[in-house]
């Protein structure tokens, strides 16, 4: 198993004592010229100066000062690793708790069981899940426009389905749009608690996938892209914190194309800061306004690719982000152009 971390701050390894005493690879991505180092075997550390000098000009396919950052990281488990390899991504403010985490890890990602969840709409309120939070508490990235005639999940009953990639949730500060934290319900849940303990999200439903605590088998990398962001598209304003809502988006469509399950459940991690929402308010503003619009380009790509494997159906993803350039929104045409460069610089990368 390797677990991926990007950071500009510093690795607290009591967070991730259980992973340390299980044995585990880490990859620490240091998004900075050089400001971390961790004194511990099972360690790596790769800085932008490592970056530069591993990928030379695909470095451009590669985020830096956000926690798209961690591609770099899937890069490096991609080259380096068996194939049947798991590989957990978490973020740094991250604790993780439960001694058995690999454990339970391994057993959501198998044939196992599980109910499946559903919805009325195309989007899925993965914060449904949570047993005593309320019903009006969305996840980041769950379009507004989804919001209004939103009915709540449906279980289905159990499944036994290929599971090649699970989104751990988590404790204490929930991840939401910094605009509902201004007035909106409690998104702090110390002593949260799921329903249930893993469920299947439908097939043609789509989550938040949010990237602080994801699980994967190595197959899958070229499609867990965390699109670049911070990405000018108007004067003082930036595409960003989408990169792990839209790369989730991405990821789940191709998912259905190959017939594999998305979970979503335990292990939950503990997640323990908060970032100012004042500044995340500013930066999620401009994804709020073209959200649908990226949605409609990416139905409209969906029917023409074809089910093979994840890498061949990336690169016919970013044709398709190309052919709708030119038809784009004055606000999101630049940042489709942006991403049309990366995405080719990733591919290549992983080719």
């Amino acid at each position: 198993m390797i677990i991926v971390i990007p950071s500009n701050r510093e690795i607290n390894l009591n967070y991730l004592a259980p992973l340390i005493d299980s044995g585990v690879r880490f990859i620490v991505v240091d998004d900075s010229e050089g400001s971390i180092n961790v004194n511990h075997s099972q360690f790596e550390v790769y800085n932008w100066g490592d970056r530069k000098k591993m990928l030379g000009p695909l470095d451009i396919g590669y985020p830096r000062k956000n926690g798209a950052s961690r591609d770099f990281g899937f890069y490096v488990a991609w080259k380096n690793s068996e194939p049947e390899e798991i590989i957990v991504a978490l973020d740094d403010d991250c604790e993780v708790y439960h001694q058995d985490f690999c454990s339970q890890v391994q057993s959501v990602l198998s044939f196992d069981e599980k109910p499946v969840v559903t919805t009325s709409g195309d989007h899925l309120n993965i914060l449904n899940l949570y047993d005593k939070v309320s019903s009006n508490l969305y996840p980041r990235g769950f379009p507004y426009s989804a919001r209004a005639e939103y009915k709540g999940i449906d279980i289905k009953s159990a499944q036994s389905r290929n599971v090649t990639f699970s989104l751990g949730l988590w404790k204490n500060i929930f991840d939401i749009n910094g605009i509902d934290k201004i007035q909106g319900p409690e998104y702090c849940h110390p002593n949260a608690s799921l329903k249930m303990p893993s469920v299947i999200i439908e097939e043609g439903k789509l989550i938040s996938v949010c990237s602080m605590n994801m699980q994967f088998k190595r197959e899958l990398i070229p499609a867990v892209y965390q699109l670049p962001m911070h990405v000018e598209v108007m004067s003082d304003w930036m595409v960003d914190r989408y990169g792990d809502i839209w790369g989730g988006f991405i990821l789940k469509t191709l998912m259905d194309l190959k017939g594999e399950a998305m979970a979503v459940g335990e292990p939950m991690i503990n997640h323990l800061k908060e970032g100012n929402y004042t500044r995340n308010i500013w930066q999620e503003h401009i994804c709020h306004l073209v959200n649908d619009e990226f949605l409609d380009i990416l139905f409209s790509i969906r029917d023409t690719i074809k089910s093979r494997d994840y890498l061949e159906m990336m690169k016919e993803l970013n044709e398709g982000f190309k052919k709708h350039v030119e038809e784009a929104s004055a606000i999101l045409k630049p940042y489709l152009i942006h991403l049309s460069v990366a995405m080719d610089a990733w591919n290549t990368s992983l080719s």
